[in-house]
C-alpha cells in the first residue's frame, strides 16, 4: 500500500483554483464535526481540498478523495482501540498498537537477525553497534516510500525498539525492564543502567519521534542522544567537548 501523501497548497494556488472553478465547494462531503471548521473542495482532477473556513490561509490536497477516506478510517480504528484500552500511564506504545509480553521477550535475542532478514541487509550487518543503526534508517526510508505509517508501524516498531534496546544495553552494560499488563500485553520497556539503577533509556523514542516528523532519520543519531542523556552527571564530558 502507497502511503498516502497529503500535500500542503499555498493560500494564493488555492484562491486561484477556487476563483477559475477548478475547485468547486463540496461541503456536502463534509463530516459533521468538522462543520464551521474546514471547507471541502473538489478538484477537476479529482482532488480534495480541505481549507480552514475562518483563515483562509493555505489548504491541504489529497491526490483522491478516496485516499482521504481511507485515512480517516484508519484514524477512526485507531481511535476505537484507544478508547478501548485507554492510554495508561507510563505506556512505550500507543494503545492501538498491542504485542504479548512473552512475544516481545522472545523477539530481543533475535531482533538483528529478524531485521536483517525483513529489510533483506547482509547477514551479520547489525552488530548492535551504534553505527548499523544507520543501515535500519536507510531500510525504513525505502519501506516508508512504498508503505504508510501505519502499516510500517504495525509490522516493525516492536521489532525496532527490540533492536535499538539491544544496542543500548550492549552499549552500558544495562538490563531490561519489561513490564506487561494483567492481561500480559506489552506495557512498557526500558533500558537500566546496572551502575546506576536511576538512569533509565527509553528505545521506542528515536523510532516514536522519526516516524512524527519530529527529528531526521537518522536512529542512530536518536539513539546516540538517548545514551548520553545523562552525560553530565555520568562522566561523558568528552562527549559534549566540555572541558
Amino acid at each position: 500500500m502507497n502511503e498516502i501523501k497529503a500535500v500542503q497548497v499555498k493560500s494564493k494556488q488555492c484562491q486561484d483554483w477556487i476563483q477559475s472553478g477548478k475547485a468547486i465547494l463540496r461541503n456536502d462531503l463534509r463530516p459533521a464535526d468538522m462543520e464551521g471548521f474546514l471547507d471541502y473542495y473538489m478538484l477537476d482532477d479529482g482532488g480534495l481540498l480541505l481549507r480552514n473556513v475562518f483563515e483562509k490561509k493555505n489548504g491541504i490536497l489529497y491526490k483522491t478523495y478516496r485516499e482521504y477516506q481511507e485515512l480517516e478510517e484508519k484514524n477512526e480504528k485507531k481511535k476505537v482501540l484507544i478508547d478501548k484500552y485507554g492510554s495508561p500511564k507510563g505506556a512505550s506504545f500507543n494503545s492501538y498498537l498491542r504485542i504479548k509480553t512473552e512475544d516481545f521477550r522472545k523477539m530481543i535475542p533475535q531482533s538483528a537477525q529478524l531485521l536483517e532478514r525483513a529489510f533483506l541487509l547482509k547477514p551479520n550487518s547489525l552488530d548492535c553497534s551504534i553505527k548499523s543503526l544507520r543501515y535500519i534508517s536507510k531500510a525504513m526510508k525505502k519501506a516508508l516510500a512504498i508503505m504508510d505509517i501505519d502499516e510500517f508501524e504495525e509490522k516493525y516498531v516492536f521489532l525496532i525498539t527490540a533492536y535499538c534496546g539491544e544496542v543500548m544495553r550492549k552499549q552500558i552494560g544495562g538490563e531490561w525492564l519489561i513490564r506487561g499488563s494483567e492481561e500480559g500485553i506489552l506495557h512498557q520497556v526500558m533500558i537500566i543502567d546496572k551502575g546506576k539503577p536511576e538512569y533509565s533509556y527509553k528505545p521506542e523514542i528515536g523510532l516514536a519521534k522519526i516516524l512524527a516528523g519530529d527529528v531526521s532519520n537518522r536512529l542512530d543519531i536518536e539513539v546516540d542522544a538517548q545514551l548520553h542523556k545523562y552525560g553530565f552527571i555520568k562522566g561523558n564530558e568528552e562527549h559534549y567537548n566540555v572541558q
